[in-house]
């Protein structure tokens, strides 16, 4: 993944279970339109901070090809970059962060749409109650513990099932391919990270809200987008009208900003709760791998020192 967007949100102190979220502070508005902008806080080392962006973008950087990084604290943007030829109006790929927006679009459409948590997941090909996928929930699916059998290796084009999900035969219908996965583990008994996991969850929202591509769109519009400015997100949906969860969602830097804070607000936006009551909780909480919540990853403060993530499990920490 050539862009690395990183909202740095500042922890204080070490997690016992979850981080207590922060309210917005009533002195900073909300940046549905804009963002506020301020100086870092007076124990921040400027130019400290400064040497720390300049090494982000340096050719010789660990993590090479970053191309925006925003910092955001207590509501405000305290620090902006961008690599040469990017700027604030260019819209970045999500690839996996597509996830937890669609964790985030799930939670919605539980509160309003009736989709059930813990019934059988709505899915035509397991309606048979002689079907052992017909045990698999939504939240299974949210938690990655379906124990579908999908692999979601892209080194070999003739084991992977991302691969031709994802650009080859079986793009037209992502949630159905993946849905015709057979079971490898008892439902709830195993995690494995899969995006055809993902889009099959969203082909359920999809139904969930309407049907079509169309309806889809509207929702996520009205219950999300809106809500919190974010202007510039532009879904990618395949031929069957399924918004791509597992990786194409584009926006700005400064919308992804703006998910990252609303996640950081408990899914309150503005004094409107956004998203469910507790929703956000439920999606940091780390299950039994102490590593993933729901479609989101929850490694602890200070466990990358212990055991670094994967490239695509970034650590992600309590803040303020």
């Amino acid at each position: 993944m050539r862009l690395l967007l990183a909202i740095l949100l500042l922890w204080a102190g070490p997690a016992l279970a979850l981080t207590p979220l922060p309210p917005q502070p009533e002195s900073v508005p909300w940046p549905t339109r804009e963002w506020t902008k301020a100086a870092p806080a007076p124990d921040v080392d400027a130019p400290d901070l400064d040497r720390l962006l300049d090494g982000v973008f340096a050719d010789t950087a660990s993590v090479p090809g970053t191309r925006a990084l925003l910092i955001v604290h207590r509501g405000a943007l305290v620090a902006e970059r961008y690599a040469p030829g990017f700027g604030p109006d260019r819209k970045f790929l999500s690839q996996s962060v597509a996830k937890t927006v669609l964790g985030a679009l799930a939670g919605i459409a539980v509160r309003d749409a009736g989709l059930s948590l813990d019934g059988p997941a709505p899915v035509a090909a397991w309606t048979d109650p002689a079907d052992p996928r017909h045990a698999i929930t939504v939240r299974h699916l949210l938690q990655m513990t379906e124990g579908l059998d999908f692999n979601e290796a892209y080194f070999n084009p003739f084991t992977s099932d991302a691969l031709p999900m994802l650009f080859g035969r079986e793009r037209g219908d992502m949630a159905a391919y993946a849905a015709s996965s057979p079971l490898a583990a008892k439902p709830g008994t195993r995690w494995a990270y899969s995006s055809g996991t993902t889009n099959l969850l969203s082909g359920i929202v999809r139904d969930a809200v309407g049907g079509t591509r169309e309806r889809y769109l509207a929702f996520m519009k009205d219950s999300l987008f809106d809500p919190t400015g974010m202007a510039s997100a532009e879904p990618e949906f395949d031929a069957s009208g399924t918004f791509v969860g597992s990786s194409w969602l584009h926006a700005t830097a400064r919308d992804w900003a703006r998910f990252g804070l609303l996640m950081l607000r408990g899914g309150v936006w503005d004094r409107r709760q956004v998203l469910p009551e507790g929703w956000v909780d439920f999606m940091r909480t780390p299950q039994d791998n102490g590593a993933y919540g729901a479609m989101t990853w929850a490694i602890p403060p200070g466990a990358c020192r212990r055991s670094p993530p994967t490239p695509s499990s970034p650590a992600v920490t309590g803040a303020r």
